[in-house]
């Protein structure tokens, strides 16, 4: 005997417009707010071709800030090395986290960054120097940190520190919602220099023993971009 017809099940289609405009209408209250938001899939093959053009040049600090201000979805893909930011982004730029008191100047992150996952949102504090800067120095069989990553890196644990002791002023003064030991990444030069196996293994011993405040070429960023255009196929594998 044939079996009874059973009913089709039927599957509804919806385009990424309409699922950002669902999440609009829908907004998660323990997200940060809409304003800032990024959306990491509109990346572009012609972001990509920018971002490279002028990792070529080896552009300056203010070359980089100037493209990346005008293309927020490259600068997105940062956190991508964190594995957040499925869900979405959100990018604060020039923030005071702390106001100027007396003989005591005002804290100002080059970014506040967050991303959302199924763990929930994770925050970051990003501070940008040159792709022409090198981020390590030899002299004869040492390397060290060069006085640039020094610097970016005392900038950031000033701003972690001043995260960690006052969250409640980030939370309500700023309403940067959920944010609680953000985690710090500096941005500087290419990977040319870490084709030195020495400076490798160094640099690969810094982010493994400070997973709290990481040291990233432009070309991881440009590498993340790359992986995430090629999962959408679009550019070739």
């Amino acid at each position: 005997m044939d079996a009874p017809d059973r009913p089709r099940p039927t599957f509804e289609i919806r385009s990424i417009d309409n699922y950002h405009e669902d999440l609009l209408a829908n907004w998660p209250s323990h997200w940060p707010p809409k304003e800032n938001r990024v959306y990491q899939h509109d990346v572009t093959p012609e972001h990509y071709e920018g971002f490279a053009a002028l990792l070529e040049l080896r552009a300056g600090e203010r070359s980089i800030e100037q493209y990346l201000a005008k293309n927020r979805e490259v600068l997105s893909m940062a956190i991508w090395m964190f594995a957040t930011g499925h869900h979405m982004s959100w990018l604060f730029p020039k923030t005071e986290i702390r106001p100027a008191i007396g003989s005591a100047g005002g804290l100002i992150p080059d970014y506040l960054m967050a991303g959302a996952n199924s763990d929930g949102v994770s925050w970051f504090v990003l501070e940008l120097k040159g792709a022409d800067k090198n981020a390590f120095v030899k002299d004869g069989k040492r390397i060290y940190l060069s006085s640039d990553t020094n610097k970016g890196i005392c900038q950031l644990m000033n701003y972690l520190d001043y995260c960690a002791r006052d969250q409640a002023y980030l939370r309500d003064g700023l309403e940067l919602v959920g944010m609680r030991e953000p985690r710090g990444i500096l941005l500087i030069g290419t990977e040319e220099e870490t084709e030195d196996p020495q400076m490798q293994a160094f640099k690969q011993a810094w982010n493994r023993m400070n997973p709290r405040l990481q040291i990233r070429s432009y070309h991881a960023l440009l590498r993340q971009l790359g992986t995430k255009l090629r999962d959408h196929r679009r550019l070739p594998g």
